[in-house]
C-alpha cells in the first residue's frame, strides 16, 4: 500500500519539531560565541594586566612629598603605662616608594596594620567594636598599631583621608583621636561632609586646629598623595583578598596575618589576636 500523503496537521507539527531543532541549534552557538567572548576578553584584559602591571606601580608614586609621620603609608602607634604616641617620621619624597615600618624594636607581642577608609560602613563597624580593646593593648605596650587611610569609596573619602594625613603632618598627637570622631560622624551613604565641617567634628572632638593644619585640610594638600597611595594599596598582591583577588576596606592583618572574622564582635577579634601573638620583643 503506497504511503499516505501527510495531513495538514502532521506537516504543521513537523514544521514546528523542524523550527524546534533549528532554534535549539541556534541557541548552542549563541551560547559558545558568548563564552568565547568571555574567554577571550579575560585572557585579553589579564594579558593587558600583566603588561602594564609594572606601568600601574610607577603611576602609583606620587609627584609631590608625602606627609610628615605617614613614611609608610600609614600612621604607626605605639604605647606604654597608658600613654599613646604616634611614631615621627618624614614624609615620603616626591617620586618615592613607601618605606615599610620597622616593628621589630617594640616589646609588642601583637603588630596590627589596619587599611581604613573614613567612607566605608564597615570600616565604622569594626571600628566601634574593636577600637576600645585595640586602644588598650596599644597603651599597654602588648601591640602596635598602624592605621593606613585610603580612598575607595569616593570623593569624600579622598577628602577626609587627606584631612587625616594633614593631621598627621601637622598635629599628629591627635591623629588616634580623630579615628572615633571621624566614624561616629560618618555621613550617610551617598552622602558626604565639606572640610569646614570635618574641622568642626575634630573640635568638637576636642581637637583645635592651628592655622596650617586647617590650611592643608582646606587646600585637600594631600589628595593626590591619598589616591597614589590607594592606587598602590589596591594594586598589591601581597595585601589583596585571596579569597576574591581584590582589595576592600577594612582589611586587618596582626603579625602579617589576615583576619576573616566577623567586624562586630570584640570576642572574636580578641581571640584572632591572641592566636597570632608572639612572644613580646620577637
Amino acid at each position: 500500500m503506497p504511503p499516505q500523503p501527510a495531513t495538514k496537521n502532521q506537516r504543521r507539527a513537523e514544521a514546528r519539531e523542524i523550527a524546534r531543532l533549528e532554534r535549539e541549534q541556534r541557541q548552542k552557538r549563541q551560547r559558545r560565541t558568548k563564552v568565547l567572548v568571555r574567554v577571550g576578553a579575560t585572557v585579553g584584559v589579564l594579558a593587558v594586566l600583566a603588561a602594564i602591571g609594572g606601568g600601574i606601580w610607577l603611576s602609583s608614586r606620587p609627584d609631590a612629598p608625602g606627609p610628615a609621620n605617614l613614611l609608610s603609608g600609614g600612621a604607626l602607634f605605639t604605647g606604654s603605662n597608658g600613654e599613646i604616641s604616634i611614631v615621627e617620621t618624614a614624609g615620603q619624597a616626591a617620586g618615592e616608594d613607601p618605606t615599610p615600618s620597622d616593628t621589630s624594636s617594640y616589646d609588642a607581642s601583637a603588630n596590627i596594620v589596619s587599611y581604613l577608609d573614613f567612607g566605608c560602613e564597615y570600616c565604622k563597624a569594626f571600628e566601634t567594636t574593636n577600637a576600645a580593646q585595640i586602644e588598650e593593648l596599644v597603651a599597654a605596650g602588648e601591640a602596635t598599631l598602624e592605621v593606613v587611610p585610603v580612598a575607595i569609596t569616593g570623593p569624600y573619602a579622598v577628602r577626609s583621608a587627606s584631612a587625616a594625613s594633614c593631621l598627621a603632618a601637622y598635629q599628629p598627637e591627635s591623629f588616634f583621636d580623630m579615628l572615633p570622631a571621624m566614624y561616629d560622624n560618618q555621613p550617610a551613604e551617598g552622602t558626604s561632609l565639606t572640610n569646614s565641617e570635618i574641622l568642626e567634628i575634630w573640635r568638637n572632638a576636642g581637637i583645635d586646629p592651628s592655622t596650617e593644619l586647617e590650611s592643608c585640610v582646606n587646600d585637600e594638600r594631600y589628595a593626590e598623595w591619598i589616591q597614589a597611595n590607594t592606587e598602590r594599596v589596591v594594586n598589591d598582591p601581597a595585601i589583596a583578598n585571596p579569597a576574591t583577588g581584590g582589595f576592600g576596606t577594612p582589611t586587618i592583618f596582626v603579625n602579617d596575618i589576615r583576619y576573616e572574622g566577623t567586624l562586630q564582635d570584640p570576642a572574636v577579634f580578641a581571640q584572632f589576636i591572641s592566636d597570632n601573638s608572639r612572644p613580646a620583643g620577637t
